[in-house]
């Protein structure tokens, strides 16, 4: 079994490398030439009137920006900037904080220092703020460890308070102060080949936690801690500079008769093609409508230029119908990791995830203008990949916001201010937090199958998720993605050795935006995948505990699906689908007469909806089951008869495939735990505590807990979760929490606990020796049995 299991593992990197090649072939015509694909349209201004924080070095930082304005007249001069204007390789992003007020009535408490204040886009140069140091995590030798919270202290940024009367500066760009980035040429004309790992870093980098501050529990940790009073505001773009982007090949769609006959039907057709028309947008455009009347919106694409000289690639489509002076609120719709923003004008769903977000088609249909976007470091946009950090890609959004607001097919709130909404899974979901965060013109968002920590996420307890270390950075390296430089060597370091400098980590550490999550103030909608072996339940149990802590609108919504293979049931996404377009409705189009349903939604193993009118779920009596004898010796061997791969996850198709090759499954090398069969109707919604005491010896950190389902025998969220141990020979008990659950037992079913030494998702070859089981308990959470059925919403055409 362990050899299959290898073999299996290695064959399925394998497929995910042939995709990624087709991916590089794609790459290669959608970074076409720029001065053949644009015929550059004249570089318009847009200026918007806003009020924004008053600076009390004002003058000076308008001298910097009306000097980077006029350095930026020339189309070379723009070139130069955005190359220049990288933040620095050897530094970490500003630590500055955009604290918008959560009501307009509501005052914000005044700052003491007005000398930090900045303006908008200007960064003083500034040694990097030191980090204060991490406690160590407490060790786990006998005794039963409590969960605790994290803490990550920050330095105090403090500003003067806002002034309301003030007269908007009339920005165009400006740049980083004084940054000389060592980074790869960031000219679109020579694209660069250097994202050889940018996910490989991306993901393996946030390993804050595998060399010091390691969650005892994973369920019952909320988050860090905010240090929310010394945030200090970005305040809002203005004067973005922005220019039309004119597909080199569009004038095809042109010619008489055959353009419009032939040419733009196959246009059209090229535009369902999942990736496809995606990757080649850039160079034949949109299809036209030549029999549109005069005057009607239609779909077109920009270059964005960003805070710091860097533009962003997007794609604008209007609602589908819309007409000549009307307008529509907006929805941005954020592509996952190594994905072009999606160009799909009639797909119902997404190319990618179907069954799991929302598609660019169906929101159009729904009276929604969409817009899409190429992340920061990927595709045809220009900039270096921070990992979607507030301080970074954030702001790129901010950008972006600020000329939607120019746009006339755009509905505003008020000047400088769209109705917005977002969308997105995965990448596409944690910049919706990013952004959120820092600028509180977003009205909604919708973040699926996204992250709280990348730390957490990457080294859970100091256990290094090696699969996804390994599948993730071979899809950013074959589409060329530009990462920060710093990032690859933590990826290497951490999938082969299990370690990772503490510099690195703490850098990388510093692009997350877990400690501005009580920032957000628009209603949010969390969506997470019970299968999901990336982005566990517990990421969003993280994000809705601090938002709802806020005060911020917060539902919960739990469906099989994710990053993953759901396996236990077919999921269609309609309910997934159906919500999301409620929620938008209702906080985006402000139609109070929405039913939004319960605060919490999920679905258990046999496709069967609950709801809970809060979250978390109203807890019941848990179950607990106890081994207290025939202990047993299991031998430590890397991959022999551990859990997963589960075979079955190829009868869900080529995507789920590849994202369930992390799945667990029922492991022959393994101490069992029979869980008594139930006597009534149960709901197991929640986390899972496992008490065991053990003795050993060898190199291994840690063992694995899963819960098989004896009925079908899968494993419940194809989870298995690190349990830390310390073979020394000598005795020791600890208590930890499981990956979060939803499953429903009837009357008479039975689940097994099983302790494992290795899975496919935690693999690695430098765990060996022995360990000895002496007891075992689980403790596992119920909900009232009187949990109400969820009705399923209805999905407008």
């Amino acid at each position: 079994m362990g050899a299959g299991t290898y073999v299996g593992r290695v064959g399925g990197l394998a497929v995910a490398l042939g995709i990624g090649a087709a991916l590089f072939a794609g790459g290669g015509v959608a970074y076409a030439d720029d001065t053949a694909a644009s015929e550059s349209k004249t570089a318009a201004t847009s200026s918007q009137s806003t009020k924004s924080t008053k600076s009390t070095e004002a003058s000076a930082a308008s001298e910097a920006e009306t000097s980077a304005a006029d350095a930026s007249t020339s189309e070379d001069a723009d070139d130069s900037e955005a190359d220049e204007a990288e933040p620095a390789a050897d530094e970490e992003p500003s630590d500055r904080r955009h604290r918008s007020k959560r009501d307009a009535d509501e005052p914000e408490e005044p700052q003491v220092n007005p000398e930090d204040d900045e303006r908008a886009d200007v960064v003083e140069d500034a040694p990097p703020a030191e980090e204060a140091p991490a406690e160590e995590a407490p060790a786990v030798v006998d005794e039963v460890v409590e969960p605790e919270d994290v803490v990550r202290e920050e330095p105090a940024v403090e500003v003067e308070p806002a002034v309301e009367d003030v007269v908007p500066a009339e920005t165009v760009t400006t740049e980083l102060g004084d940054a000389t980035p060592e980074l790869p040429a960031e000219d679109p004309e020579d694209p660069v080949l250097p994202g050889l790992a940018t996910l490989f870093s991306s993901i393996l980098a946030a390993g804050r936690e595998a060399t010091n501050e390691s969650p005892t529990a994973i369920g019952a940790q909320v988050s860090t801690s905010l240090a929310e009073s010394e945030a200090t505001q970005y305040p809002i773009p203005e004067g973005v500079t922005v220019e039309e982007w004119t597909p080199p090949l569009e004038w095809l769609q042109r010619i008489p008769v055959l353009g419009p006959l032939l040419v733009t039907p196959i246009v059209g057709v090229v535009h369902v093609i999942p990736f496809v028309g995606d990757l080649i947008h850039p160079v034949i455009g949109f299809p036209i409508d030549h029999w549109a009347p005069p005057g009607t919106p239609r779909a077109r694409n920009y270059r964005v230029t960003s805070f710091d000289g860097a533009r962003i690639f997007v794609n604008f489509m209007p609602a589908k119908g819309l007409k000549a002076g009307e307008t529509a609120p907006t929805i941005l719709n954020g592509p996952g990791l190594g994905l072009p923003g999606s160009t799909a004008l009639e797909l119902p769903k997404d190319s990618f995830l179907p069954y799991d977000v929302v598609g660019v088609g169906t929101l159009r249909a729904n009276g929604y203008n969409v817009l899409t976007w190429d992340p920061r470091g990927e595709w045809r946009s220009e900039g270096v990949m921070h990992l979607n950090s507030p301080d970074v890609e954030g702001r790129d959004m901010s950008h972006i916001i600020s000329f939607l607001a120019t746009l006339p097919e755009v509905e505003l709130d008020a000047v400088n201010d769209p109705r917005i909404g977002m969308t997105g899974a995965s990448y596409g979901g944690g910049i919706q937090l990013a952004t959120a965060a820092i600028d509180h013109r977003v009205d909604a968002i919708v973040p699926t199958i996204a992250w709280n920590n990348l730390v957490d996420v990457l080294f859970p307890r100091d256990a290094v998720n090696s699969s996804w270390g390994t599948l993730l950075p071979a899809v950013l390296a074959l589409t060329f993605a530009r990462e920060h430089p710093r990032i690859f060597p933590v990826a290497i370091q951490g999938v082969l050795f299990g370690i990772a400098e503490q510099a690195d980590i703490d850098l990388v550490n510093s692009f997350g935006f877990d400690d501005q999550i009580k920032d957000i103030t628009a209603p949010t909608l969390l969506i997470q995948g019970t299968v999901d072996t990336l982005f566990t339940l517990d990421q969003a149990h993280k994000n809705a505990l601090d938002l709802i802590e806020a005060g911020t609108t917060t539902k919960v919504i739990w469906y099989c699906g994710g990053h993953g293979a759901c396996l236990s049931d077919f999921n269609d996404g309609e309910f997934v689908i159906g919500r999301t377009l409620s929620w938008l409705d209702r906080y985006v189009k402000g139609n109070e007469n929405v039913d939004t349903g319960a605060q919490f939604e999920w679905v258990d193993q046999n496709g069967v909806w609950h709801s809970d009118e809060t979250y978390p779920a109203t807890e019941s009596t848990p179950i607990v089951a106890t081994r207290e004898e025939d202990s047993r010796v299991m031998p430590i061997i890397p991959a022999l008869f551990g859990s997963g791969p589960n075979p079955l996850i190829i009868t869900r198709g080529l995507i789920a495939a590849l994202l369930g090759l992390p799945s667990a499954a029922a492991a022959y090398n393994a101490v069992n735990l029979d869980v008594p069969a139930a006597e009534e109707l149960t709901y197991l919604v929640g986390a899972p505590v496992v008490t065991m005491k053990y003795t050993g010896d060898g190199t291994a950190k840690h063992v694995y807990a899963q819960i098989v389902d004896d009925e079908t025998g899968l494993v419940l969220g194809n989870h298995a979760t690190p349990i830390p141990v310390t073979l020394d020979g000598e005795s020791h008990t600890a208590t930890f929490s499981l990956e979060q659950i939803a499953h429903t037992l009837q009357p008479g079913q039975t689940l097994t606990v099983q302790i494992v030494t290795s899975t496919a998702k935690f693999i690695n070859y430098y765990s060996w020796g022995a360990i000895k089981i002496d007891e075992l308990s689980i403790e596992l959470p119920t909900r009232a049995a009187e949990a109400e059925a969820a009705e399923e919403p209805v999905v407008a055409a």
